[in-house]
């Protein structure tokens, strides 16, 4: 690693908190204007969700390539060439008039902003390990979360002012800003003396391991469970409950705050790391249920989406930072490419699961529940595995 002191740090975290804020605002920012983007575009409303499914897929994808590129070239060269893809894909996003045009400018923007996805678990692992690792994770992901709190609103407020473009042109803006401060002061943080294997040998090691492919399924869930969420409250809220697009961003960043709340307790040093998994794993189960009995009696309202959500929310909160750092520790050398694989199948996964969701009805809240329930399970049942095979061991985890 580059010679980099302790006061540098903090200055590093913030701007990797404003690196990912443009790919999270990027997700969210246009929610409450589905409807208008719907009625401009000509399309069905549930169409436009294909724009968010497409973005989650080259997110992810776009991730496997960049974190083994910055393991041998440097993680500074890879975040500029990345914000550079995104800012010509965000002007085609902005004067696009047909939605075919529009989901393949957002597929480049993901592209784009997948390095994002990379270096917020790659680079406080180059500067950190151990309980201080699973604190910056917590801390990072804690300032992640506040650009979806405002994404939404901000876009209520410019769909409302002005139409769905103005949403782009922020983003542009936005992106600019980022782009410029990174390149005149985000410094290397890749290992100076690290030597990766080959990349078919990096990934070989990673996915040979079974606790990195339990945390990695972990985090998979939990991302598409929120993806499932986010791709459809939109309408939801909007076009079966009727909601105002205004009264939609204002309900849509109300379980976030949740998830804020998640990551800080994941960053408490006096709980023990198996505690809060439980925890974790328990919420997001009992989240997906409680979206999905309601269905069964023919039951919607804003209560019985956001309460659940707000649950599945924090179970994701904690789960992030803390499956982060399981899956990522052990793997100091190949930390890109580790990175890669964790953020870039997480949005593959998410990015299916919603395009999924999006071909799937959405007059009632069946679906959500059902694909939330999903993946519930199979967080828990990864965390049951990790969690007996340390007790045949007798290891702590």
């Amino acid at each position: 690693m580059q010679n980099i002191s302790k006061s540098q740090h903090q200055h590093i975290m913030l701007m990797l908190i404003l690196l990912v804020a443009v790919g999270q605002m990027t997700q969210t920012i246009y929610i409450p204007a589905l409807a208008g983007m719907a009625l401009d575009l000509n399309v069905r409303e549930g169409a436009v969700q294909g724009v968010m499914a497409a973005y989650l897929l080259t997110y992810g994808v776009s991730q496997l390539i960049y974190g083994p590129l910055s393991d041998r070239i440097g993680r500074r060269p890879v975040i500029l060439v990345g914000m550079l893809i995104y800012i010509a894909a965000t002007l085609l996003a902005l004067f696009s008039r047909q939605l075919p045009v529009l989901v393949t400018a957002s597929a480049l923007q993901g592209i784009g902003t997948g390095v994002a996805g990379v270096m917020c678990r790659t680079m406080p692992r180059d500067l950190y390990e151990g309980s201080e690792l699973r604190h910056a994770n917590s801390v990072l992901n804690m300032g992640i979360l506040v650009s979806p709190l405002l994404a939404p609103l901000i876009g209520g407020i410019l769909e409302t002012l002005w139409n769905w473009r103005a949403c782009y042109a922020f983003l542009l803006a936005l992106c600019l800003v980022v782009t410029w401060n990174i390149w005149r002061k985000m410094p290397e943080t890749r290992p100076q003396h690290s030597a990766p294997p080959k990349l078919l040998a990096s990934y070989r090691q990673l996915l040979g391991s079974m606790s990195f492919n339990c945390y990695l399924l972990m985090l998979m869930g939990g991302l598409a469970g929120i993806a499932v969420f986010e791709s459809s409250s939109g309408v939801l809220l909007g076009a079966v409950l009727g909601l105002p697009s205004v009264v939609v961003s204002i309900l849509f960043i109300l379980p976030i705050p949740a998830a804020f709340f998640g990551a800080w307790v994941a960053g408490r040093p006096n709980k023990s790391f198996s505690a809060m998994m439980w925890q974790s794993v328990s919420s997001c189960l009992l989240a997906g249920l409680l979206m999905w009995i309601p269905a069964w009696f023919g039951i919607m309202n804003v209560w019985t989406l956001l309460v659940p959500a707000a649950l599945f929310f924090f179970g994701a909160g904690m789960l992030f930072p803390l499956a982060t750092s399981g899956a990522m520790e052990p793997f100091p050398i190949l930390a890109g490419t580790a990175g890669a694989l964790v953020g870039g199948l997480q949005n593959i996964a998410s990015g299916t699961l919603a395009w999924f969701s999006a071909m799937l009805p959405q007059n009632s809240q069946n679906s959500s529940g059902l694909l939330m329930t999903a993946m519930g399970l199979l967080i828990v049942c990864c965390w049951l595995t990790l969690a007996q095979r340390a007790r045949r061991h007798h290891q702590p985890i």
